[in-house]
């Protein structure tokens, strides 16, 4: 299968090209940066705007593709609150102009775009496993903005009669992501202190939240089997149904690591989060595709460690 990647230099889709590459798939990207990967699995890569719609038709007519996974956005959310008018040019207008060339140059292939399940917001303060159906209430630009791509792209494939797949993705974690996330940012600094570049002491905020983790790899099963498996349109959760408070991630890493770690809270942190329990039902789309998360999450965890501290070596 012909498949196009956007934003396919970033964390996800490093992943995602090397799951394709080795299911057999011919693959091009679309990305105003670029990754090793692309020569490493004969990527064709197409630095082209989103929002350009000549330059969009132009990658497409050349590519041809069957599939379409949109990873590209701005995903930054205090970029966002700083940035709104550009979070949502880019990740609403940047959907809009790809929907608009697909439906010009490739109605008959499908089309999986990436939302967030920030998008179901202040609705999780029901305290229950959230399922696609339940209404949305997002409380930041990029939420709203993802929400408001994920609307718009169902909308355009009733109008042009395309097939797209939403994807609503939880937490997700593992090597390559960037400083921002909570695993990541835990991780990043427990490899640092076993480096000797930082003190043996992290300082934390509200470790009582409840979230719902899932391994980058059984994220990016889950976005192979919904490209690659005849699914009905509509939306999908990708996430694991488990809730596990911050505390235990931080735990999880402290007991991976060889040294003694200080744990202080730090007042300047400490706000209680307005939604403590934010959790995923996924039985959708494992009815729809057999989907189910495999990773064990202690493993997960230390392979994000050993990566982290493979780049501390490095510096």
């Amino acid at each position: 299968m012909r498949i196009l990647i956007t934003g396919a230099a970033g964390f996800v889709g490093g992943h995602l090209i090397r799951a394709f590459a080795e299911h057999g798939h011919t693959l091009a990207a679309i990305d105003l940066g670029s990754s090793p990967l692309f020569g490493e699995y004969g990527v064709s890569h197409h630095q082209a705007d989103l929002l350009d719609g000549e330059a969009m038709q132009k990658v497409f007519r050349q590519e041809k593709p069957e599939a379409i996974v949109h990873l590209a956005a701005i995903a930054n959310v205090p970029f966002a609150w700083e940035h709104p008018g550009r979070t949502m040019a880019v990740n609403v207008g940047g959907t809009a102009t790809l929907l608009e060339t697909m439906a010009k140059c490739a109605p008959e292939a499908k089309l999986l775009t990436i939302g967030s399940s920030d998008a179901y917001g202040l609705t999780a303060k029901c305290g229950k496993p959230l399922t696609e159906d339940m209404p949305c209430e997002p409380q930041n630009p990029y939420s709203i903005s993802k929400l408001c791509a994920e609307q718009l792209s169902m909308q355009l494939a009733k109008k042009f009669s395309l097939k797209v797949i939403a994807a609503r993705s939880f937490n997700h974690f593992g090597p390559g992501q960037k400083p921002g996330f909570v695993v990541s940012d835990f991780a990043s600094q427990v490899a640092a202190i076993e480096k000797g570049e930082q003190e043996p002491v992290l300082s934390v905020g509200d470790l009582t939240a409840a979230r719902d983790f899932t391994y980058i790899d059984d994220i990016i099963a889950a976005y192979v089997a919904l490209t690659e498996k005849e699914v009905p349109t509509g939306i999908y959760n990708i996430c694991s149904g488990k809730p596990r408070k911050i505390e235990e991630v931080l735990q999880g890493l402290l007991a991976l690591s060889g040294r003694d770690i200080e744990v202080r809270k730090d007042p300047a942190r400490m706000r209680p989060s307005e939604v403590p329990f934010f959790v995923g039902d996924g039985s959708k789309l494992n009815k729809a595709t057999g989907w189910t998360p495999e990773t064990d999450f202690r493993a997960g965890l230390e392979k994000t460690l050993e990566y982290w501290c493979s780049q501390t070596m490095k510096s």
